[in-house]
């Protein structure tokens, strides 16, 4: 019996000019290596994630406020931007948002907005309050993100990022409960989810970025948490001609 040989290729993927021959590719292990689109990039260290909110000392968790430091959607204060510059092109995988609100009064809208700007990348140094964020590698100790990322933006950035591609859009309207007892009725808190998991995602080639917002139109506002998860590989990946 014939043995089957491949190109052990599990780590550093090779890409194939167009028409040319390329070699069946097998994992470390010696298994034909048939992963999905996500696990061969983030086997390759080439998948990042970045979150906005955390947890304090003793593993309470601390939400971010909605609208920046306001309650409506402002693209210009979003919750989380994550991007890179040109000669990179950013591939969204997952993005996975839950927010609360306590609506005042009947019919506000809650929503959560995921998007796509093909024409910048996140600033180096805004001047809006923010916090830079860290995004970590899916493959734990390889290499660092080659972009930049900041959550919990509370004022408005030097250069608003621009809705050029709309990627996910969750809305729940806020609606009084009965209250029994008095017949009347009463606001409750009230939950959105987004779970972003494209089977066809976008190629969005730098300078780029992928932009979180949330928020409520009551003065409640919204509160919540979330992450983003990208890959990000160099252009050649992907020639356009």
């Amino acid at each position: 019996m014939a043995n089957l040989k491949a190109k052990a290729s599990q780590v550093t993927p090779a890409t194939t000019a167009e028409g040319e021959q390329g070699y069946t590719t097998m994992s470390k292990l010696g298994a034909l290596w048939t992963a999905d689109w996500k696990l061969q990039l983030i086997a390759a260290g080439l998948a990042w994630g970045v979150h906005v909110g955390s947890l304090t000392a003793s593993a309470a968790e601390i939400p971010v406020v909605g609208g920046g430091a306001g309650t409506v959607i402002d693209s210009a204060q979003p919750e989380l931007i994550i991007g890179v510059d040109a000669g990179y092109t950013l591939i969204p995988m997952e993005a996975h948002v839950s927010i609360y609100a306590h609506p005042v009064d009947d019919k506000g809208i809650n929503s959560i907005l995921l998007f796509a700007d093909r024409t910048s990348a996140p600033q180096v140094a805004p001047s809006a309050s923010s916090t830079a964020a860290t995004p970590y590698n899916l493959l734990d100790g390889s290499t660092s993100f080659p972009g930049r990322a900041r959550q919990a933006i509370s004022g408005d950035l030097t250069v608003a990022p621009i809705m050029d591609e709309l990627l996910d859009y969750v809305a729940v309207q806020s609606a009084y409960t009965l209250v029994a007892a008095s017949g009347g009725s009463a606001a409750a808190t009230l939950g959105v989810k987004m779970d972003y998991m494209p089977q066809a995602p976008s190629l969005v080639r730098g300078p780029c970025q992928v932009v979180l917002c949330y928020g409520a139109t009551n003065a409640s506002g919204a509160s919540g948490m979330g992450v983003i998860k990208v890959a990000v590989v160099p252009n050649s990946y992907f020639p356009v001609s």
